[in-house]
């Protein structure tokens, strides 16, 4: 029982980590544009650190999600909402190396190889994360919702 719990307090953690390094994503973008020459190289490359880190927490979340699962029982132990989060944590993964992580390197890149705020490629970068950021802030809201489904939604249909 005590490994459950460091498993779920690992796995909050690592969760709300992800979603707050993700939170001033999009306008750290916006402000790599505005910025010109080694100020915005400079945003741009702090902030892929950030990026760096958040990989890691998305997929540390990912794992202390499945380890729990099947210690606690696999799919006989949880009801169906637990299996609809577990398959909505892989398509956030999905979104955070698919989405978020390429945008803020082509990002970073094109702001490193001097392209302006107005160039085609660094505004597509721009919106690759926006859209990143916001799928995946989305997708974590309806995995909190579903989590604790039993508690904040079934009583009202009861």
């Amino acid at each position: 029982m005590t490994l459950t719990y460091v498993l779920v307090v690992l796995h909050i953690v690592t969760a709300s980590a992800w979603f707050g390094l993700g939170l001033r994503l999009a306008g750290k973008a916006r402000t790599v544009l505005s910025l010109q020459g080694p100020a915005a190289a400079a945003l741009a490359e702090d902030t892929r650190s950030t990026v760096k880190w958040m990989n890691g927490f998305i997929v540390l979340t990912l794992i202390f999600a499945y380890t729990n699962f099947f210690y606690g029982g696999g799919f006989t132990g949880y009801p169906p909402q637990y299996h609809a989060s577990l398959t909505l944590m892989l398509v956030l993964v999905g979104v955070q190396f698919l989405l978020i992580r390429p945008g803020w390197n082509s990002l970073a890149d094109a702001v490193a190889e001097g392209a302006d705020a107005a160039s085609e490629a660094a505004d597509g970068a721009r919106k690759k994360v926006a859209i990143g950021t916001g799928i995946g802030h989305l997708l974590w809201l309806v995995l909190l919702i579903l989590m604790y489904f039993d508690q904040l939604i079934r009583p009202f249909f009861v």
